[in-house]
């Protein structure tokens, strides 16, 4: 995929502390338990673009260049925001979560510049998580398994 991606695996190996509780919980478990963050990561993400204008660290994003913001907000040119303009990378973002593993990107071919910054282009990273972010995939996975232990 062009673009961009954050990605988690729910490898159950890698859970050796939780094994137990994973046997209980059986097979089915891991795979919705992936999907459910998926769809999570997805919306913090969105949301991070959207409202938050922050990194995953809380680090503020670099404003626009002086010379990027003359070019913004003038004559015909409807009012933006940083990283959305005509909303391509807001939408773009998608939930790719497959088995056990969670991923969540961007296939627009500028998603990775924004990301990771390049020549003359600030970064301004919107994928990866929070701890807020992660404490929200805490509360998720406590209310998931406590579901499926009933």
């Amino acid at each position: 995929m062009a673009g961009v991606t954050f990605t988690v695996d729910l490898d159950p190996a890698l859970l050796a502390d939780a094994a137990a509780v994973l046997d209980r919980l059986g097979t089915g478990f891991l795979p919705q338990l992936a999907q459910d963050i998926g769809a999570m990561i997805e919306r913090q993400t969105r949301d991070r673009i959207q409202t938050e204008k922050t990194a995953p660290d809380g680090t503020p994003w670099a404003p626009w260049s002086d010379r990027y913001a003359a070019t913004r907000n003038t004559g015909n040119r409807r009012a933006h925001s940083l990283l959305i303009d005509n909303e391509n990378l807001l939408e773009s973002v998608q939930d790719y979560t497959t088995g056990t593993t969670v991923t969540v990107g961007s296939q627009t071919p500028y998603s990775a510049i924004h990301q990771f910054g390049g020549r003359g282009i600030a970064a301004r990273p919107y994928l990866g998580l929070s701890d807020a972010n992660r404490r929200d995939i805490e509360d998720l996975v406590i209310d998931l398994a406590a579901g499926w232990l009933q």
